[in-house]
């Protein structure tokens, strides 16, 4: 396997600390893992897992299996360093890419730190566990049935439809490299969204991305973001009806 180099990022010895809770929280990229009982590595973005591999006198291990090696507990006695590979959205989609060939993604969505929300206390000190690195809890967003997808792509011009979330493809239809856009999109949606709130217009409900031989939807539902490449010719109008139905599903 031979992942992207990335740029150095530097290394954490002591991973459990509040200090290194806030980096890893904004790091993306590769974070290799030694301890006493083997090496390895995670795919992460911004807190997130999505790859993980480790390899130690038992053997190699993959995917879920790898991960059960490499703690991120508070309470864990088995000494780590995390050495950080930054990684720019190119180079993450291409070793999202890797793993996902050598068998290294996880089934579903890990989150190995809490968010700013989880961990914002306003009025009262902070508890013990406030900002400090957790157990992996699987975080699994909501995706509209295989039927509205279905529907989507049989509105004539819709060439693929993609569900993304946090800069991730989890569920895709159509002959497009949506791994190598979402990360762009996700990047697209907040400029659109601090747009929004700057000219004081109301929350986001759709962004388009009009070309002369194609257009981009993209529409928030719920917990992910719903992202349609189209033909020129496409009739905006039933897209955006349909769209704005599934939104309404997915927010009842």
């Amino acid at each position: 396997m031979k992942f992207p180099a990335g740029t150095d990022g530097g290394t954490i010895s002591t991973p459990r600390d509040e200090d290194a809770a806030r980096e890893l929280r904004s790091f993306t990229g590769a974070i290799e893992v030694e301890s006493g009982s083997g090496k390895g590595f995670v795919l992460a973005d911004k807190g997130t897992l999505f790859a993980a591999y480790f390899r130690s006198d038992q053997g190699s291990f993959k995917g879920n299996a790898a991960l059960s090696h490499i703690s991120f507990d508070t309470d864990s006695g088995d000494d780590e360093i995390f050495s950080l590979r930054s990684y720019n959205p190119s180079e993450f989609s291409r070793a999202i890419s890797i793993s996902r060939e050598e068998g290294l993604i996880l089934p579903s969505v890990v989150r190995i730190l809490p968010s700013e929300e989880e961990t914002a206390v306003s009025s009262l000190p902070p508890s013990p566990s406030v900002n400090k690195i957790v157990s992996p809890v699987p975080v699994t967003p909501r995706l509209p049935d295989e039927a509205r997808f279905r529907k989507i792509m049989s509105l004539p011009g819709v060439l693929a439809v993609s569900a993304f979330f946090e800069g991730f493809p989890v569920q895709s239809y159509g002959d497009k490299d949506f791994e190598h856009v979402a990360a762009f999109a996700e990047d697209f949606v907040r400029a659109g969204t601090k747009v929004a709130q700057e000219m004081g217009i109301g929350d986001l409900d759709q962004l388009i991305l009009e070309t002369g031989s194609n257009k981009l939807i993209i529409a928030p539902c719920g917990d992910l973001y719903l992202c349609l490449f189209t033909s020129s010719d496409a009739q905006l109008g039933l897209i955006r009806v349909l769209l704005r139905s599934i939104q309404k599903e997915s927010a009842g």
